[in-house]
């Protein structure tokens, strides 16, 4: 199995917590990178995305005033190290809504882990992915509604799944 510190990307750019959204945003543009790593001296303490700076904008904070401390959604940094195996990294990323991870071994920052690295690594991610799109359908989807997905008895394409006793099944596999 891959570990995290054959695909982590090394060159991590980090900010201090006092910076503003406005300086915080055209660093990540002009990095053509979505996150920074927030750092308290030597340590890593949170993550700061795009997603961030959208939601202080529609929650009405001003990014040329506001310091990127105040506009963090997560207070505990959940973090990656570097000798875990990706598909184990892939499940904590799901489980905790995030797409990225700092990489951090004994308090230090080594490097930083994307959902688009582990994808282009290991196909089984797909998989978690789409456990991750099942759940979210099975909490809005009606249990006799059809919805289209991948059957999880055959692992065919469908336009019409029905939940059947917890699964998903195409048409086929609920007649047979």
């Amino acid at each position: 199995m891959v570990k995290v510190k054959e695909v982590m990307k090394k060159n991590v750019i980090t900010i201090d917590p006092e910076i503003t959204i406005a300086d915080a945003a055209k660093i990540m543009t002009n990095n053509r990178i979505g996150s920074l790593v927030i750092m308290e001296g030597d340590k890593p303490k949170a993550i700061f995305t795009d997603g961030n700076i959208i939601s202080a904008i529609a929650y009405g904070m001003d990014p040329k005033k506001t310091k990127v401390k105040e506009a963090l959604s997560r207070k505990e940094l959940i973090t990656a190290d570097p000798d875990e195996n990706v598909l184990d990294v892939t499940k904590k990323m799901v489980k905790n809504g995030v797409k990225r991870l700092p990489v951090v071994k004994d308090g230090k920052l080594l490097g930083i882990i994307c959902d688009k690295e582990l994808l282009l690594i290991e196909p089984a991610m797909i998989n978690i992915l789409s456990e991750k799109l099942k759940m979210k359908v099975e909490s809005v989807a009606q249990p006799d509604q059809e919805i289209e997905g991948i059957c999880e008895n055959c692992g065919g394409f469908s336009y019409s799944l029905r939940n059947v006793d917890g699964r998903w099944l195409c048409e086929g596999c609920r007649n047979q």
